[in-house]
């Protein structure tokens, strides 16, 4: 169980280890779902929440797609991207969250509330799990935590739109455009099919025809636009 430690200056939080209390480098009201909310009222509610600090390595699975989701997850230290894949094996790949950042938000009141996505680590992260008995408490009683929330629930929400635009209106050489439009050159296929959710041979098609039709050129820098 994480130990809620709070003063004047910088709250934080706290996990037993080996006995001794391990102090995290994650300030509670530098979280996204906490600031500016009123401390007299978070404070007494995190104290009793039966919340828990995981610790993940790079690769490692947080949560499964279709898991059941009954706790927010607060992204403290690292990054995490999520997987959904499909009953044939495609694969979808969301772009990575960055500490700090609140993970899976849209998915835990939700009427089936499960994950619809796999959440892994994409570096050595901490998350601090809540029960969302005591995140609902938050809500009702914090405004601001309520508006943080909310707010968060439709940038991810903007968020998927667009991807989902990218990844099911536009064809793939489309996308591979705006992605260098955005990022000015590709000179790692792997990485770059990975953020885009394709496989590399299917990127390198897209590119040979891109090169072909002249919008794109291949230079030692890697792939530019024409």
């Amino acid at each position: 169980m994480v130990n809620f430690v709070s003063d004047t200056k910088k709250p934080r939080l706290q996990q037993p280890r080996n006995g001794e209390a391990e102090t995290m480098d994650c300030e509670i009201y530098d979280m996204p779902l906490f600031r500016g909310s009123d401390r007299s009222i978070v404070d007494p509610i995190l104290d009793r929440s039966n919340s828990r600090m995981g610790h993940y390595r790079k690769g490692e699975t947080i949560a499964l797609q279709n898991d059941v989701c009954r706790t927010l997850m607060l992204l403290c230290e690292g990054s995490v991207y999520a997987r959904m894949t499909s009953h044939e094996g495609r694969e979808f790949i969301l772009d990575p969250l960055t500490a700090p950042d609140i993970v899976a938000s849209p998915f835990i009141f939700a009427t089936e509330n499960i994950y619809p996505v796999t959440i892994i680590a994409q570096n050595d992260s901490r998350l601090w799990f809540i029960d969302r008995t005591y995140i609902r408490e938050l809500l009702e009683q914090d405004n601001t935590v309520l508006h943080n929330f909310l707010r968060d629930l439709s940038d991810h929400s903007l968020y998927l739109s667009r991807k989902l635009n990218e990844f099911a209106l536009q064809t793939l050489s489309s996308r591979v455009m705006g992605y260098l439009q955005e990022n000015h050159s590709i000179h790692n296929l792997q990485q770059t099919a990975f953020v885009l959710g394709v496989t590399r041979p299917s990127l390198s098609r897209a590119l040979a025809q891109l090169l072909a039709q002249g919008r794109v050129r291949k230079t030692d820098a890697g792939y530019i636009l024409g």
